[in-house]
């Protein structure tokens, strides 16, 4: 019984001891395993935070390729990488915080290195979630076309009205616009898609241009484009026009199509049919009053202007103040007459008698003018005859021959102007001049001539360069009235001909041919055709696999052969024996390995050979002796001997990849050519590029020049067009180390713009030593560094004083980089410790820094910047940054402005909140926000 009592009262004792060990019994085994296994966590976090960076890296990278046209980030991921960021930063730092620690300290570190890892892993999980990770962004309605202001108050904004009441009216599906060419059918639909755009009616307002050869792709692509998607990567037709579908019916729409010349099925290419349901609106323009009807269009006629109207805008463009030259009135207004109310043909005409005031001129004018006139015998050509009298008054034969090289193009073409000037050269067609810039400044005055005559309008192609473009009835005019007879033109530009033209219309007398832009594959072996005047032969762009022999055989006289993208392996050896050719244009044909000799060729003023697959340089190529241009630009091409350069004295323009097996002499040559104007290099290594830059140095360079070190041979790095300067140094993936003491880096002395990028090793960019020449970077006006992870300091307070011209600067990527301007040893003394220090930048107008997780400092900690230029600033991802050290201007009584060019700064809201701001005036923060544009 004693026995039984106290195991009862021992399990009355024992008991809750057992609960309260198995309450505290897994705190005490955690605390033991935090204790002992703290290293192990430690390593478990190190691995779990290179996982989540690895990962970030990933998806930054994945993000740049999927924002691409029209494409937003998402703001999940937004938010996903501003919190990893952050994130990494904290782990990093955890065990820094309990550095000098004891036991307890120890388990604490280790329960938080738990709790970082759960965090990590979370965030981990959250990346791998993400299927997509940008958006379709929200589109613009359209784009804002060129135009100019409607003229006739009662013609022509009476059209606009009615066409504009249609589009409001919801029982209107189709709207067709029609009259005859050059009556402003285009110009008033171009101030209809702008006044869509700008009011916001339509979701879309879209454009596209149709010409006389209806191309269902063209038009496809137009329309995905303005969409912002993309229909390249189909081929099939059917397939195409269900996806374009797909496209348009989730949006109300405008579609405007320009110049029709036919009617087409909407269902073929893929749109919508317009309803009053869906909203949609077809609005075409066409010449034709039958292709209103067969589309079913409610239609409006553009007629000729008023008599009045016409005077008003005869007197608008010829800049004459009748009034003051009265004796012309009565000219002038029968001048007027002739025009039979065309805008076109009144514009054009008055252009050509712009600013003369002597009257026999203008007699002279009206009677060819009324002769003109007189012999039309077609209707459909009223309009020509009076646009070839503005062609006529150019008087100058040369600057005419000059015009109708635009109509070798196909129609509604953008022609890049600088292409233009080097066919003119290359045919003779502008005055001979000291130097090649003097050439094509002169063949630029031709052009704006053309302008002011209103015989080309200006453009801008999807690549950004500045073309000129014919409109589609004054090169009507051209091929119908000028080049049918003498000189006699064949252009079947663009017409997606499948077969070369039969030999009947070579004809003997045929002076320029151009079969540019089509799907012709082969040339008929038996084809040999007897043109010995014919000057240019544009084949380009075409997918042309071979040339027989007898193809040129008859071609003599040719003067310019374009056979650029082209898909030719070799060409004949015929070519050999062209000996008038001043241009042979062979870039992109990717597929080109051979090339006959060049011997004979000594006429050649042109030779693209850029992106093509030569290995070697071609035979005869040193013989070449009038070369003025010279693309050589193939990865393939790795060895240039020297000895050619040296003979090609009178070379102006030259792009070259310089390949591993280069002979150094050859670089040595190239930089050594006084005529030279113009230069685009790549080099492979750094040996070559600075023997050349050292050469350039010490005989003078040329003008322009775009200097690439990079060691790979992929073609896209060479084409990046980073910015529009002169004299620019790019240098890309180089294991360059650019330490102050040994700067491997030598620099042109004149260059205007540095960009440097995933330069691993680099450490120092610009140094500043007694070896550095005076001046050395005083014509540098940019600065673009990426992605270099081991530079900490961008400039030394003593550089600084050399970049007065300094324009932009452009930091991101840079993982250790820490303070933009730092002060030299010398400067850093109490007086600077105490004063604020200014860092002069007059010049500077951009200022982008971007990732970079260590910056803390602009211009040291007690620095401002003096920018009274400054337009934008840019500030993203760099967490640490705590001051905007702007220099503000102060009145005489002692009231801060802020810099008086700032237009913008780009920001995340929640920096700009954190920013301090003790060192500039208490108002620094709500002066400057106005300009702030948030995330």
């Amino acid at each position: 019984m004693y026995t039984t009592l106290s195991l009862e009262l021992l399990m009355d004792f024992v008991g809750p001891i057992i609960e309260i060990l198995k309450c505290i019994g897994p705190l005490l085994c955690k605390y033991i395993e935090y204790y002992r296994k703290r290293e192990e966590y430690k390593q478990n976090l190190k691995r779990r935070l290179e996982e989540l960076k690895s990962q970030k890296d990933e998806i930054e990278t994945r993000l740049k390729l999927e924002c691409g046209f029209g494409k937003l980030q998402k703001n999940e991921v937004k938010h996903w990488l501003e919190n990893v960021e952050m994130i990494i930063h904290d782990a990093e730092n955890v065990e820094q915080t309990f550095k000098n620690g004891k036991s307890l300290s120890r388990v604490r570190q280790a329960k938080l290195f738990e709790n970082k890892i759960q965090q990590l892993q979370e965030y981990i999980q959250k990346g791998n979630s993400f299927n997509t990770l940008a958006i379709d962004a929200p589109p613009d309605a359209g784009t804002i076309l060129p135009t100019t202001p409607l003229v006739g108050e009662t013609t022509a904004k009476k059209n606009m009205e009615d066409i504009w009441k249609h589009l409001m009216d919801n029982e209107t599906k189709n709207i067709g616009i029609f009259g005859m060419g050059g009556v402003g059918k285009t110009t008033i639909m171009t101030n209809i898609n702008n006044r869509l755009i700008e009011e916001k009616i339509f979701p879309h307002v879209i454009w596209v241009t149709v010409s006389q050869t209806l191309d269902l792709v063209k038009v496809q692509n137009g329309i995905a484009n303005a969409l912002k998607q993309s229909l390249s990567d189909i081929k099939d037709q059917k397939i195409r026009a269900g996806k374009l579908l797909s496209m348009m019916r989730e949006t109300k729409f405008v579609l405007i199509l320009d110049d029709m010349w036919e009617a087409i099925q909407l269902e073929e290419v893929g749109i919508p049919e317009p309803t009053k349901e869906n909203g949609c609106k077809l609005v075409i323009t066409t010449r034709s009053s039958d292709v209103c009807r067969s589309m079913k269009c409610k239609t409006v006629e553009v007629k000729p202007l008023s008599e009045k109207e016409a005077l008003e805008l005869f007197f608008e463009k010829v800049e004459l103040d009748i009034s003051k030259v009265p004796t012309l009135k009565k000219t002038a207004e029968l001048v007027v007459k002739q025009c039979a109310g065309l805008p076109l043909a009144i514009v054009t005409i008055a252009s050509s008698l712009k600013g003369e005031e002597d009257i026999r001129e203008w007699r002279n004018a009206l009677s060819e003018l009324t002769n003109k006139v007189r012999s039309i015998k077609v209707k459909d050509d009223e309009v020509f005859v009076r646009l070839k009298f503005s062609f006529d008054r150019l008087k100058d034969e040369k600057i005419q021959r000059c015009f109708l090289y635009c109509a070798l193009y196909p129609e509604d073409h953008d022609i890049p102007k600088n292409e233009l000037v080097d066919y003119w050269i290359s045919e003779g067609l502008v005055e001979e001049m000291d130097n090649l810039q003097a050439i094509e400044d002169r063949a630029h005055i031709m052009i704006k001539k053309l302008v002011n005559n209103c015989l080309l309008l200006e453009s801008i192609n999807i690549l950004g360069q500045s073309c000129v473009k014919v409109h589609d009835v004054v090169r009507d005019m051209v091929l119908r009235y000028i080049t049918s007879k003498s000189p006699l033109f064949m252009v079947k530009a663009g017409l997606k001909l499948e077969e070369l033209p039969s030999g009947q219309y070579w004809k003997e007398n045929l002076d320029k041919v151009s079969l540019m832009d089509n799907s012709i594959s082969e040339i008929p072996s038996s084809l040999s055709p007897k043109c010995p005047i014919l000057s240019t032969l544009f084949l380009q762009d075409n997918p042309l696999k071979s040339i027989p022999e007898s193809f040129f055989s008859q071609m003599h006289g040719l003067m310019i052969l374009n056979l650029s993208s082209t898909k030719i392996e070799s060409l004949p050896n015929s070519i050999s024996e062209l000996t008038s050719l001043t241009a042979l244009l062979l870039k992109a044909c990717e597929q080109l390995k051979q090339i006959p000799s060049l011997a004979k060729l000594q006429a050649l003023e042109i030779l693209d050979l850029g992106f093509t697959a030569i290995n070697e340089v071609p035979t005869g190529m040193e013989m070449l002796t009038n070369l003025k241009s010279l693309d050589l630009y193939s990865t393939e091409l790795h060895k240039i001997p020297a000895g050619i350069f040296a003979k090609l004295c009178r070379l102006q323009k030259l792009v070259v990849h310089w390949g591993l097996e280069t002979e150094r002499v050859a670089v040595e040559e190239a930089a050594r050519l006084k005529n030279l104007d113009s230069v685009k290099a790549q080099f492979r290594n750094l040996q070559d590029f600075n023997c050349y830059v050292k050469s350039l140095n010490s005989h003078g360079g040329p003008n322009e020049y775009h200097l690439f070190l990079y060691p790979g041979d992929e073609e896209t790095i060479f084409q990046v067009d980073w910015v529009n300067v002169n004299k620019e140094v790019i240098i890309v993936d180089c294991d360059i180390c650019g330490r102050e003491e040994k700067d491997s880096i030598i620099l042109p002395k004149d260059v205007e713009v540095l960009s440097v990028a995933y330069l691993q090793n680099l450490i120092v960019l610009l140094n500043l030593s007694e070896s550095t020449p005076p001046d050395q970077y005083s014509h540098l006006k940019g600065v673009r560094i990426y992605s270099c992870p081991k530079v900490k300091k961008l400039f030394s307070s003593k550089l600084l004083l050399e970049l007065k011209n300094l324009e932009w600067i452009d930091v991101s990527d840079c993982d250790e980089m820490e303070e933009l301007i730092t002060i030299a040893d010398e400067d850093d003394d109490d007086n600077e410790e105490r004063s604020q220090k200014e860092f002069l930048l007059p010049k500077l107008k951009k200022l982008s820094l971007c990732g970079m997780p260590e910056l803390k400092s602009i211009c040291s900690s007690n620095g401002v910047m003096v920018c009274d230029s400054l337009q934008e600033i840019v500030i993203w991802g760099c967490p640490q940054l705590k001051r905007l050290p702007l220099y503000l201007p102060v009145d005489e009584k002692g009231q801060p402005s802020p810099p008086p060019a700032l237009q913008k700064i780009d920001v995340h809201r929640e920096w700009w909140e954190a920013l301090e701001w003790d060192h500039l005036h208490p108002d620094a923060k709500t002066l400057l926000l106005p300009f702030c544009k948030f995330d």
